[in-house]
Order: C-alpha cells, then structure tokens, then sequence
C-alpha cells in the first residue's frame, strides 16, 4: 500500500526568505520564456512551480511545451534569430550542437549564487553538464533528470501460477525478467494474446501486447532501437571518427528489432510520444515495457490499476555483443535545463537554481525525476513511495551501464536520427537491411567528411 503524501503549501516564513532572497527591482519587469519538453514535470510545473515563483517574485513564467522532435528546432531557429529568444530550455545533449554558440556559460552563475553543483555525480555532470568538443570548460547546462531505460513487468502476472506454468511448460524455463534479449522476445510473444483469452485467470476484453516502446519515426525509433544498437556493443564511432555500424552484427539487431515489434507491439506505438506506451500497461493492455524512469508515475500512480503490480529489472544481455556487455545498455537519456545568453541570464539562472536545489525535495516528490545525490539519500522522499525499495536500485545500477551521447555538434545528425529512419526503413521494407545499414554508414561518413573530423 502506497503511503498517501498530501502536498504541502510553504510557510509564510519560507515564502518570505524566498522573496528577500529572490525580488529585485527589475524582476517585476522580468518575463522568463521556458521551453519545454513532454514529460511528468509539466503538470506540476503549470500547477504549482511556476505559479509560486511568479507569486513570491513578481517574474512572469511563459512555458511552452513542444513534442521532442519540434523542440530542438524551434530553439534553433529561435537562437539564430539573435532576438527574443527563449531564456530557458530543455536540454537534451544531442541536441546541443544545434545552438551552442548561444548558450550562456555558467560557472560565474554558479560560483556567485553558491549552487551546490557537488550535488552531481561526475558521470551526470559529463553526460549533461559539460560539453568539451563544443564548449570546453564550461558548465552548460543543469541535469534535471539524468536517466536510461530499464525493464518494466507485470510482477503479478509473472508470479500468477497457472502463467508461471504456462510458460515452463511451453518454454522450458522459469517465467522471471529476461537475461537476454532474446528471452525477452519469448515472454513478450507468450503475453500477447487476443480479447477473449485470459491472463491470470481473468478475461481479457481488449486486445494485450507483450512489450512496447513508443516508436514514432525517426525520435521515437531512434531512441528505442539504440537500446538494441548500445546492447550490440556498437558505439557509433571511435577517437578516430571510423565508425563501427558496419558491423554485420547491426544487421543481427535489426532483424531481432523488426520480430519484435511485429509479434508483439500494439501498433498505436508507431504514433506514440515519449511514454505514451506507459498508459497502455496502466490500462492491463501491456505485459512488458521499456521504462524511462521518469514515467514511473504513470504505472505506479495512487489509484492505478498497475500501483503496486510492477517489477523492475535492467536491460537484458545481448550474448556475443561487441564488448563482452553482461547487460543491455542504452545511451543516457532525459535532460536539463540550459540557459540561453539573454538580457534574462541572471534571472533565468536564480529560477532554475531554485527549481532544482532550493524545491530539489518537492520537485522530486512531485515528478519522480532524480539528479542530484541528495534526493536519492532524503529520508522524506525514500519514504514517499513503497515501490522505491525495487525501483530504485535498478535505476542506479542501470545508469551505471549508460552510453553518454558522443559530445559533436552532428550527433543528431550522424546517430540519433539516421539510426531511428534505418530501424524504420527495414521496418516497413522501404529498404533492404544491407541497403539501410550502408546508407547509415555512408551517411556518418559524408558528415564526418564535410565537418573535417576526417579528411
């Protein structure tokens, strides 16, 4: 049973150190332009943050929220217009070299407002703080919620004993989370099932889905299918810009990747944004998924259907991957938030800075969302949800194995978007694997060529 926590409103003694720490003059003037990505955070910060600062300083708070693949360009064009522009954004690191000449530096920020960038653990800090290729020794950005996929299962359905001998039956192995990813494959084949049929004796009157990421093209499938590409032992390229997507084992992946969303995706997953799947396993219509932590809440919510009823484990192994990996692994995902050079600098700092350090406790509690190392210590929010104590250690262990983003202004455009548009093109036969896989690599070499990383 989930404890109930009953959001509370600040003291007028808090309000008021906020105030004198926070007004200045100008600030009554100030509007700060936010954008923004899909996600947990939204809610609570139309309907709470945003409101209590613009409350307690007098900042007016304008937030736009824009589907991924819509937000990196529209802060491009905005930077390059070199006015009015937004003071605050998202920031996703392989997006970073869209706009990196207008993103404000701050260690100076840093150093005078006392922010406790400590707080961070040097493997956050490298994969979304710092960006040396483009901005070397800076601080670029604060990380808000640093995070790489892990393996989420219906717990009660995988305990269900007539399932548990289904499955032994029909496969000749415990019905437990998968070692590898070809395991996974057969639970999520063994869970897809048609209305009618039953699972754990109850009656299906919709259709269920053994696994689900959302896959919308290119971002969606990009970000999925690198789990696979990681998992391979791929990196993508070395020091020496060659790059290694030209392994036959790619191939191997993509086959597997293919199967795998065939006989067992719901097909609403092609049209799906960032966790959209995650309301199909809190409806019972999904078995198995991949879980960016920052969803947790969808399935885990007081009063959901799944609360409860999940289990958590890390990404399955791929055996005979390029690195001798014991485990799947990702690329390490969610973001932060940057400050764009702007008249606002200052001030978009102070608001970020008590977003994320002075509410850390509250902002936690309210989005589930892990950065900093004392919100993983804070005795009030371990104790804020009983499905931490399996939750958490796999989060942390998972972010162990995570691949930061390679720090080139292309990465976008040499990785994440071409490897979504090769998983989609074998997908839906627009090409052949081998055709896919060397437009991929001839692709990434044409950019590295045309960046003079190679000659």
């Amino acid at each position: 049973m989930q404890r109930i926590r009953t959001y509370r409103r600040l003291s007028l003694a808090l309000a008021l150190a906020l105030v004198v720490g926070l007004v200045t003059a100008t600030f009554a003037q100030t509007t700060l332009r936010i954008a923004e990505h899909p996600g947990p955070h939204v809610g609570p910060m139309e309907d709470y943050f945003i409101p209590l600062y613009e409350e307690l300083t007098g900042v007016n708070i304008v937030m736009e929220v824009l589907p991924p693949d819509q937000l990196w360009q529209r802060m491009q064009l905005e930077a390059a217009a070199d006015s009015d522009y937004y003071d605050i954004g998202y920031h996703s690191p392989g997006w970073f070299g869209y706009y990196h000449e207008k993103v404000a530096g701050l260690d100076d920020l840093i150093e005078e407002h006392g922010f406790g960038i400590d707080q961070y653990s040097q493997a956050v800090v490298e994969s979304h703080m710092i960006n040396p290729a483009l901005r070397p020794g800076e601080i670029i950005a604060i990380a808000r919620n640093p995070q790489t996929p892990i393996y989420a299962y219906r717990l009660d359905w995988f305990e269900h004993q007539g399932e548990r001998e289904a499955f032994q039956a029909e496969y000749g192995r415990e019905l437990a989370p998968p070692q590898t990813w070809e395991e996974l494959y057969d639970i999520a084949v063994f869970f897809t099932r048609p209305a009618g049929e039953t699972v754990a004796d109850e009656t299906l009157t919709a259709p269920l889905f053994g696994y689900s990421a959302s896959i919308i093209p290119p971002g969606g499938m990009a970000r999925a299918f690198l789990a696979i590409v990681y998992s391979l032992g791929l990196e993508g390229w070395d020091e020496d810009f060659q790059t290694d997507l030209d392994d036959p084992i790619l191939l191997e992946g993509v086959d597997y990747w293919t199967r795998l969303i065939e006989d067992t995706f719901p097909p609403q997953a092609q049209s799906w944004n960032f966790l959209e799947h995650l309301s199909f396993m809190r409806e019972s219509r999904l078995a198995t998924a991949e879980l960016w932590p920052e969803g947790v809440l969808t399935i885990e919510e007081e009063g959901a259907p799944t609360a409860g009823r999940i289990g958590y484990a890390l990404l399955p192994q791929w055996p005979g991957n390029r690195q001798d990996l014991p485990v799947g692994r990702s690329f390490i995902g969610g973001g932060g938030m940057l400050i764009f050079d702007t008249p606002n600098r200052d001030e978009a700092f102070q608001f970020v800075q008590w977003l994320l350090e002075d509410q850390a406790t509250e902002f936690n509690l309210r989005t589930a969302m892990f950065a900093r190392a004392d919100q993983f210590e804070d005795p009030e929010v371990l104790g804020a949800y009983d499905f931490y104590d399996s939750f958490l250690p796999v989060f942390e262990e998972q972010m162990s194995y995570g691949f930061p983003r390679q720090p080139i202004a292309e990465w976008g455009a040499v990785m994440y978007t071409p490897v979504g548009e090769f998983a989609s093109d074998v997908l839906f036969d627009v090409m052949t694997p081998e055709q896919a896989q060397q437009r991929l690599v001839d692709n990434m070499e044409r950019i590295f060529v045309e960046s003079g990383y190679v000659d």
